[in-house]
């Protein structure tokens, strides 16, 4: 196995972990939101499941991020370069 077929792989599971974490988060919610014991709802199936939901979220856009981490690595390096040439540039006219 070469090193970007590993990455890959990794990237897919974080993926589809984050969104099977999510579903369960949501099901979470529902459940502590819509069950009442004693007339009062189950908070600490809801606030786990708003927690559970927050995981499922990073794990999804970590994912989503380390499949594209060069891509943005570059548009990044980019971008801090051509602001590092304005402000040379910006300097460069003061002086003058």
């Amino acid at each position: 196995m070469t090193k970007t077929t590993k990455k890959k792989i990794i990237s897919f599971s974080l993926i589809i972990f984050g969104i099977l974490v999510l579903i369960t988060g949501i099901m979470m919610v529902q459940t502590g939101f819509a069950t009442f014991d004693d007339d009062e709802p189950r908070v600490w199936l809801y606030i786990g499941g708003i927690f559970t939901i927050v995981g499922g979220v990073f794990l999804t856009v970590g994912g989503i991020i380390s499949l594209n981490f060069e891509r943005l690595k570059m548009k990044v390096l980019r971008t801090a370069g051509k602001i590092a040439d304005a402000i040379e540039e910006e300097r460069m006219q003061e002086k003058e």
